[in-house]
């Protein structure tokens, strides 16, 4: 169709027009996208008191310290059955108690995190059970009141990890 010198195009024809809306369009859709992600993935991952948390951290660093002078050490099996398996290095000479607590801490997911209490079977060996929910990454802690071993497992890909104590002498 021709049009005639000096006759104006309808402004819905001209594709600079429909340039200029779509950038600011594609600017609010994307808003209202990353708006609505952020509301229902809320993952908690900011603590509340920071105070409180900061005055842990030494009661933490000296229960590490005295389980790398214990030279404490043990290995941790999840089987399929849900059956948690510590078993504590012999060499150590070491005995731990009767029940020690297992907290299994979500890398990025609080609300899956869980703790288990586990039993003395033999001398080196402790047991529980546990249905470890949701994939990815787990930070282990083995702990009483007054030493503490961690590790880390990638769950589902690997079942077994190692518990050492977080602690470097200076």
């Amino acid at each position: 169709m021709n049009t005639i010198q000096g006759e104006p195009k309808s402004w819905k024809r001209e594709p600079m027009v429909w340039l200029l809306i779509a950038i600011p369009l594609s600017a609010v859709i994307m808003g209202v996208v990353m708006m609505t992600l952020a509301i229902q993935s809320y993952s908690g991952l900011v603590v509340d008191d920071y105070y409180k948390k900061g005055k842990q951290i030494n009661r933490v660093i000296a229960r590490d310290k005295f389980a790398y002078e214990l030279g404490l050490a043990a290995g941790i099996n999840f089987a399929r059955d849900g059956m948690v398996e510590v078993r504590f290095d012999p060499e150590v000479r070491f005995v731990p108690g009767d029940r020690i607590e297992l907290s299994l801490v979500h890398a990025t997911k609080p609300g899956l995190d869980q703790t288990l209490l586990l039993d003395k079977i033999d001398t080196y060996l402790l047991t529980g059970k546990l249905d470890l929910q949701g994939e990815g990454r787990w930070n282990l802690y083995l702990q009483t009141p007054d030493w503490r071993l961690t590790g880390s497992l990638q769950h589902p890909q690997k079942s077994v990890a190692q518990l050492l104590p977080n602690y470097t002498p200076d």
